[in-house]
């Protein structure tokens, strides 16, 4: 079916928006990230390396970006541009128990600052973070993606380093895995935040990967306390997807509208979901329709899932330590 990271992924994205019941005049179209909003996060050289390859290639011709393995075009600049921007616009559109979703493309989280890589040209959510910290305060960032948020965590630990705001980071992931990092030794507590790796074995379960959310989310809330929460949003967790896929279940995207939306209700943090990866267009299109109706009208009918034990004994047992070290 081509490349897998195609336009067809919004247009099933969009359809299960509406089939789970958000009305077309509840849409937006984004505007265009500003080059000071990107450089918020990505270097200057980084960001006029992309703009001038994606320049130079006539209508036809795609490559490689020179840092990375993200295909480019003459268009891929400007639609780089507007993905961000579609981020920074759900999260200044996102509303204490009304939540914004960001449906574009390219996805962000694998853009480290100063060099874009699997399929991810800026990072979009790190984009949109840089903001809202300014505007807002505290931010915690959620990545229930397959793959590991590298370029999000590398963007957390300068922040975190340079004690430039108050920010967590939380991510589950499928180790080992593409691209190589987010073992549980590269997780951090810090005086204003944190990053917390929670890497899934292949065998993951939809019970195990709702109850390791159900532990960690609320302390991971409750130790920072967030203003805004920002979430990448990647289905490629779901059984089925073509490039990934963890035996997990459709009913965890319920769960993880549940378990969020209390979580930004209890803490009146604006709540806005940015979309990552995720191949399978049945997903898609299930994932949408579930995040529709989940934070819809019928939000307050949403099951939020109980902290059951962990059957696997290696993330009962990391589990704990997260909560121990979120105390």
């Amino acid at each position: 079916f081509g490349h897998p990271e195609r336009a067809e992924r919004i247009a099933a994205f969009i359809e299960g928006l509406e089939a789970g019941g958000a009305s077309r005049t509840s849409f937006g179209l984004p505007r265009p990230a500003t080059f000071g909003e990107i450089i918020s996060v990505h270097p200057r050289q980084y960001v006029e390396t992309v703009e001038r390859v994606c320049e130079s290639l006539d209508g036809e011709t795609v490559v490689d970006l020179p840092t990375g393995d993200t295909v480019v075009s003459h268009d891929s600049f400007a639609v780089a541009l507007e993905a961000a921007g579609g981020a920074l616009t759900a999260a200044a559109a996102a509303r204490i128990d009304q939540p914004a979703i960001a449906v574009i493309r390219p996805p962000g989280h694998h853009a480290e600052p100063a060099r874009g890589m699997g399929f991810c040209v800026f990072n979009n959510v790190a984009i949109a973070s840089a903001w809202a910290l300014k505007e807002r305060g505290n931010v915690l960032i959620v990545d229930f993606d397959y793959h590991h948020g590298n370029g999000t965590q590398a963007w957390v630990e300068s922040v975190l380093a340079e004690g430039r705001g108050a920010l967590g980071f939380v991510s589950s992931h499928a180790y080992p895995a593409y691209p190589g990092t987010g073992g549980f030794d590269e997780s951090q507590i810090r005086n204003n935040g944190f990053v917390i790796d929670l890497p899934l074995s292949h065998a993951t379960d939809t019970d195990d990967f709702v109850a390791l959310w159900a532990h960690v989310l609320p302390a991971a809330a409750e130790k920072i306390q967030p203003k805004t929460i920002l979430v990448s949003a990647g289905f490629d967790f779901l059984a089925g997807d073509p490039i990934a896929g963890l035996p997990v279940a459709p009913r965890a995207v319920d769960a993880l509208c549940g378990l969020l939306g209390e979580v930004g209700s209890h803490h009146n943090a604006p709540l806005a979901l940015v979309l990552e990866g995720g191949y399978s267009l049945d997903n898609l299109r299930t994932s949408g329709s579930s995040l529709a109706y989940d934070f819809g009208k019928h939000a307050p009918d949403v099951h939020v899932p109980d902290a059951k034990p962990l059957r696997d004994p290696r993330l009962h047992t990391m589990v704990e330590q997260v909560r121990n070290w979120l105390a």
